[in-house]
């Protein structure tokens, strides 16, 4: 599918510069802080927690400081990039989960007003939770090694006036063997957090309705002037999952970036959430329940050999197979339940928190999970129809607070790391 866009006055758009590497950069494993050539191009410390050992959950990564939106990306195992992008009102905050590999990250400098315009460089690191790799707006990006990776996002956006952007769709494309990259110009102003959940609100509503292919904006020359031409590529989603689904399962809202490729957008109103790093030894292990949160689960990346066993209100149990990054698991409050099988997952965990006011102090924020044998379950509560959950804003606020206490601490602990030319 092909649209073209008017994008303002064509000598705007007309414009490009060379390539010049100036280095590759390999990051050592311990080293979770440091600075590049490139000015705002960054490594920082991820706010992570390892398990407690009561379950098989291995890690929690939670957000990190900033706006709190978190979208992911799937990449099958044969995924490449053929293009780079560069993002004219986003600055991409980038955390990889998957099986320990290298990645290699290919950047190039394009803002117009950027003294190391058409500088290019390339970070060799693994795949870790640990480190957030930040990735300023108007540096074009392509990256190697992502096959079985999922990339976790958090963006921050601006807003402008500005002939290169396309608030539909900011990321402008070029092929990656391209001698020369587009200069562009990059929004300046930073939108608040309640427009951050805003937009990942309608995010949601569009990618609810219709699974399409995310498009591209390439420059290109139509009738003697320059614009912008937005490709689509054909790529569908497979069916639904069919009626007699476990009433449990539902869609995600997503698009996708490859046949089998995907980008995952949030399901709650407070559009945030936790990544869980899941190891799966092939026991019987012990059954979960969270009394007074609402928890949803989507497999994102790792082993295809997943389940997770729930008990219902008759204390009944059943099993729902994961390993597809479209749908999410709905476990209501006072639901027992577990992961089973074999390998190592990742899991996106999005929550829900009961109101606070009908439990007053029996309700431990945060502290709500209790474990028990199977033989020890019994029934599950009855979900209440008209259960009182936490406003989404006011979750997102909590996560947000955490994240940034969370940071601060880091910035004590953790030495900082600069760059060496």
């Amino acid at each position: 599918m092909l649209e073209t866009a008017d994008a303002g006055s064509p000598a705007a758009l007309d414009r490009t510069t060379g390539r010049r590497h100036i280095g590759t950069f390999p990051v050592p494993d311990d080293i979770n802080d440091r600075d590049f050539p490139l000015p705002g191009v960054q490594l920082r410390q991820n706010n992570v927690s390892t398990g407690d050992g009561t379950t098989a959950v291995v890690s929690v990564t939670r957000i990190s400081n900033g706006p709190g939106i978190t979208d992911y990306v799937t990449h099958e195992q044969d995924f490449t990039y053929s293009t780079f992008g560069i993002h004219v009102g986003q600055d991409d905050r980038l955390t990889f989960f998957g099986e320990r590999r290298r990645i290699s990250v290919h950047l190039i400098d394009c803002r117009e007003d950027s003294p190391q315009l058409g500088d290019e460089i390339t970070i060799e690191l693994d795949v870790s939770p640990h480190r957030v790799l930040i990735i300023p707006k108007g540096v074009a990006h392509t990256l190697d090694g992502l096959g079985g990776v999922v990339t976790r996002d958090e963006p921050v956006w601006y807003a402008d006036r500005n002939p290169d952007w396309e608030p539909d769709n900011d990321l402008v494309s070029f092929l990656r063997t391209a001698d020369r990259a587009p200069v562009v110009r990059t929004n300046r102003h930073l939108l608040p957090v309640s427009a951050h959940m805003l937009l990942s609100r309608m995010s949601q509503k569009t990618n609810s309705q219709i699974q399409e292919a995310y498009a591209a904006r390439f420059r290109v020359s139509i009738g003697g002037e320059t614009t912008y031409a937005t490709i689509r590529p054909d790529w569908r989603a497979a069916e639904a999952a069919p009626a007699d689904a476990h009433p449990l399962v539902s869609r995600n809202n997503f698009v996708l970036t490859g046949p089998e490729s995907f980008t995952v957008v949030p399901s709650t109103d407070s559009c945030t959430s936790d990544v869980l790093e899941v190891e799966l030894d092939g026991q019987e292990g012990r059954f979960v329940r969270h009394q007074f949160s609402r928890r949803r689960l989507t497999w994102l990346a790792g082993s295809t050999d997943a389940r997770i066993e729930v008990v219902d209100t008759d204390g009944e149990r059943s099993v729902i197979r994961l390993g597809d990054p479209t749908i999410g698991v709905r476990v209501p409050p006072g639901t027992w339940y577990r992961l089973t099988g074999s390998g190592r997952i990742w899991l996106r965990a999005e929550t829900e928190l009961l109101d606070l006011s009908p439990w007053g102090p029996r309700h431990r924020l945060g502290r709500d999970a209790t474990t028990a044998d199977p033989s020890e379950t019994g029934p599950s509560t009855p979900e209440r129809d008209d259960a009182p959950y936490l406003p989404g804003p006011a979750l997102h606020a909590l996560a947000r607070m955490e994240a940034k206490a969370i940071s601060l601490t880091h910035r004590k602990e953790v030495p900082h790391v600069h760059h060496q030319r």
